[in-house]
């Protein structure tokens, strides 16, 4: 089973979960690589794509897809555009690479029905528990960053400054929490190569 674009979009305004993040899993890899092509920073880059998939919860019907039902060239250029709005806020020079520029691998890893058949077998309350039990075993510092950076999505800099540590202390910290996660987690959840993406699409579907 191959779900379009399309199909999915109509699933996830409906409110599927699974689709969602199955639509997150296909574009997740070409969609990082191209904005990580034109800024160069790992944060930055992770912010713009958290905020792109706030957009298609919150407003899917601005999602547009082609002839195909694909959404891959609505989603690349928007957020090429976001990445210039990025360069043109910090007064930085512009990307000079075009959309076309990035070669970009296939975007599905896992068949549809082999994705939902993780999300069935792994309901969301039951790995929320999961990660909700390797969080409490972090230290408060790694703690409080992976409540303001995933639970409330705050940026690296509001957390650094909530928190009165440095940018690059923040960092560190919610790398080592999440692969606490994924090292604790990798048993029940071999299948995805992209745990740790999915532990924070949960954490932020909670709020839908």
């Amino acid at each position: 089973m191959n779900l379009t674009d399309h199909s999915l979009l109509k699933k996830i305004k409906s409110g599927d979960r699974p689709a969602f993040m199955l639509l997150y899993d296909r574009y997740w890899d070409s969609l990082y690589r191209f904005a990580f092509a034109r800024t160069r920073d790992k944060e930055v880059s992770e912010e713009l794509l958290q905020n792109l998939w706030m957009k298609i919860l919150e407003n899917t019907d601005t999602i547009q897809t082609d002839a195909a039902e694909s959404a891959k060239g609505y989603l690349l250029r928007y957020l090429h555009y976001r990445i210039l709005d990025y360069y043109n806020s910090y007064k930085k020079a512009p990307p000079t690479l075009s959309i076309d520029e990035i070669d970009f691998p296939s975007e599905t890893d896992l068949t549809d029905t082999e994705y939902f058949e993780i999300i069935e077998e792994n309901e969301i309350s039951v790995l929320l528990s999961m990660i909700d039990e390797v969080v409490s075993t972090l230290s408060s510092t790694e703690q409080q960053v992976y409540d303001m950076r995933i639970r409330k999505n705050m940026s690296v800099n509001e957390t650094a400054e909530a928190l009165g540590i440095s940018n690059k202390t923040v960092s560190n910290k919610l790398s080592k929490a999440l692969g606490e996660i994924r090292e604790q987690l990798s048993s029940e959840y071999q299948p995805s190569k992209k745990l740790v993406s999915i532990v924070m699409l949960m954490e932020i579907l909670t709020s839908y």
